[in-house]
């Protein structure tokens, strides 16, 4: 295959990726060519490297036979209108929607049976019975209540009252009223 540059003044990773962006861009010239889709002086250049370049001849005679073996497939006739075809994706999503409504529904109304018939069994007792039972471990059980009318249940010491000479601040920050300062 001829080539339009120099490999010695590139590396060759840029070499490679060069090579690979000229193979990349002749195909897609064959390609066009192939396809009729190409101005006059690419057809030029097309059949000089045709008549030039062998890889080029086998990669021509490749889409050559792969664009007759795609013109030979069968085209498989169109069985039902869109508008058909559509109506039926739409019945299915129906269809789906329903399923889910029904699977739901059902769940719901088993376990409104189950619980039911959970609350009918002699000798059990429900959910809500047995956390109204149990102690509270938090407080400590409180006493009767006791109300005493005329007499209290215990005696209420008298508070003692105190008098201003026995006074509890410090003697600095007393205040001298005589004196009309802080001692």
């Amino acid at each position: 295959m001829t080539s339009n540059f120099d490999a010695r003044k590139l590396s060759q990773p840029e070499a490679t990726k060069e090579m690979d962006s000229l193979q990349r861009d002749r195909f897609e010239l064959l390609s066009a060519y192939v396809d009729g889709e190409v101005t006059a002086s690419e057809r030029a250049r097309v059949q000089e490297l045709l008549a030039t370049d062998v890889d080029m001849q086998r990669l021509h005679a490749r889409l050559l036979k792969l664009r007759q073996g795609l013109q030979k497939l069968p085209v498989p006739s169109a069985e039902a209108t869109p508008q058909e075809t559509a109506q039926q994706v739409f019945s299915r999503l129906d269809r789906r929607r329903t399923r889910r409504t029904v699977f739901w529904g059902g769940a719901a109304i088993a376990a409104m049976v189950v619980s039911a018939f959970s609350g009918m069994i002699p000798g059990t007792r429900s959910l809500v019975q047995q956390i109204a039972d149990l102690p509270n471990l938090e407080q400590a059980p409180e006493p009767p209540l006791m109300i005493s009318l005329n007499q209290p249940v215990i005696d209420i010491p008298k508070a003692p009252v105190a008098s201003p000479e026995n006074s509890v601040e410090p003697p600095a920050l007393r205040y001298d009223s005589n004196k009309n300062n802080l001692n």
